[in-house]
Formats: structure tokens, C-alpha cells, sequence
């Protein structure tokens, strides 16, 4: 049966992609008016936030040889293609990534992944529900749990430190993936499908795939787990509401697709 945003999608892709590229189109008229990189954290005033902002570079470099290592790399290029790859990301997606996984709670676990009853009964009798996607190689839900262990006792400015680390590393080069059809993600990317609802992913990844500010790079980044993502994102595991309504009408073939493309781009 046709729902709500499977009717509207088509439609307000249209409207929406004339604003983007609208958008788009004052952004570039505006470019030589812009710095050309993001303005720098203000600078700590408490006796405090200048020793945690002196001690940030040495605590996020333990960080990552202790524990970002394991899964993305010493140098953001991870080997498992379900880990994404954090070498050139942009360092305030980074941050606002770990602030995410830092303020995740457990209540937050319980309405986004699993309902308050399971929760208690996990609580009580230590025993774990299996999450949806148990076939997957990756499941998102734990790999939150994890990140949220990583994060929870790191302060700003270490975060910032970490972000600065991987965003200054080479990105990893674009090379063809095993499966999906690039030709035909490409085609997703640059020009979207305004029959099912979908915004070309140029409009705010970029038509090079780097992102801006907290807009993730996805140029070479694993299509395994872009893939994922949007499997995720789609079914309402990851919680992106911009993203879930677009995607609504997309089918896996187009996530392989669109994965395949953007892991060939530089």
C-alpha cells in the first residue's frame, strides 16, 4: 500500500532540488567572499581548558595507537571494508560524530534500538535480543556500544585533536568495488532520480564527494559500508531524518550502486 512519503517523495524532490540547487548556485557566487578553511575553536580561557587543550595532542595520539588503531587504521585507512575509512574525513564531521557517541546514553539505546521492555530484561538477566541485520558483517548497534565506550570520558578538545589527526592524513584512493554497477551510481550521485524521490548526493557531498564541515567526505570511502549505512539509514537503525525520507523509495541494488561510486572517486 502507497504511504505518505512514497507518494510526496517524487514531488518534493523536485521542489527541493531546485532549492539545492539554488543553493548551490549562491554558494558558488559567494565562494571568493569565504575562508577557505573553517574558523578555528576558540581559544580556552579557564585555567582548566588551557591544560586540557595543551594535554589534547599527546591523549588523542595514545587514543589512536590504544584504540582507533584496532578498527581504522594507525592511518584512518581501515582493512575490514565495514569500518569506514577516517583518513582526509573532515575534522568537524569527526567531532561531531564523537560528541555524538560521547552524549549517546543508555535510554538513547533503549528508544533507538530496542524497546524499554527488552532493555530491562537485558538489564536483569544479561542476555541480548539479536538486533535486526544479524546477517550483516557489521552490526551498527554494537558498533555504537563500543564507540560510545571510547568516547564517553574524551573532552573537546581531545576530540578536536583526534579530528585534526585523521583529517590530515592522505585520503585513501578510489578503486572499483566488487559489487554494484558504478556507471549507474554515478548517475544517482550527480543527478539524483526525481521519480523516486531522490536529490542528486552532489547537492550536499559535493560533485567530488569531500563533503564541507560536518557534511561527511565519501570519496573513497569503503562502499561496504556506505552500503550499509544507507540500509541502516533507510530502515531507521541510524537516525538521519534528511536523508531517510530521500532514500525511502531505493532499493538495495541503487545502495551497491551508489557505494561502487563513490568508493572509485580520488
Amino acid at each position: 500500500m502507497e504511504n505518505t512519503i512514497t507518494r510526496i517523495a517524487p514531488r518534493a524532490a523536485k521542489v527541493l532540488g531546485g532549492l539545492a540547487l539554488a543553493l548551490m548556485a549562491g554558494i558558488a557566487a559567494a565562494a571568493d567572499d569565504m575562508p577557505a578553511t573553517a574558523a578555528a575553536p576558540a581559544a580556552p580561557t579557564t585555567q582548566a581548558g588551557i591544560l586540557a587543550a595543551k594535554l589534547a595532542p599527546d591523549r588523542a595520539h595514545k587514543m589512536v595507537n590504544k584504540w582507533c588503531s584496532a578498527c581504522h587504521g594507525y592511518n584512518g585507512i581501515s582493512i575490514a571494508p565495514t569500518f569506514p575509512v577516517l583518513a582526509g574525513q573532515n575534522a568537524e564531521y569527526i567531532v561531531q560524530e564523537l560528541k555524538y557517541f560521547h552524549n549517546l546514553t543508555q535510554d538513547d539505546r533503549a528508544v533507538t534500538h530496542e524497546s524499554m521492555f527488552e532493555q530491562w530484561i537485558i538489564n536483569i538477566t544479561g542476555l541480548r535480543r539479536d538486533y535486526r541485520y544479524d546477517d550483516a558483517p557489521r552490526n551498527e548497534p554494537r558498533a555504537w556500544d563500543f564507540m560510545k565506550g571510547v568516547a564517553r570520558d574524551l573532552d573537546e578538545p581531545t576530540m578536536q585533536a583526534l579530528a585534526d589527526y585523521f583529517a590530515k592524513q592522505p585520503p585513501v584512493a578510489g578503486r572499483p568495488a566488487d559489487t554494484g554497477d558504478a556507471a549507474k551510481g554515478k548517475a544517482l550521485y550527480l543527478e539524483g532520480d526525481a521519480d523516486r524521490g531522490l536529490i542528486a548526493c552532489q547537492s550536499c557531498h559535493g560533485p567530488d564527494g569531500k563533503g564541507q564541515g560536518p557534511i561527511p567526505r565519501l570519496a573513497g570511502q569503503h562502499a561496504d559500508y556506505v552500503s550499509l549505512q544507507l540500509k541502516y539509514i533507510q530502515s531507521g537503525i541510524r537516525n538521519v531524518e534528511q536523508m531517510q525520507a530521500l532514500i525511502t523509495n531505493l532499493n538495495e541494488t541503487d545502495f551497491a550502486n551508489l557505494a561502487a561510486y563513490v568508493q572509485s572517486l580520488n
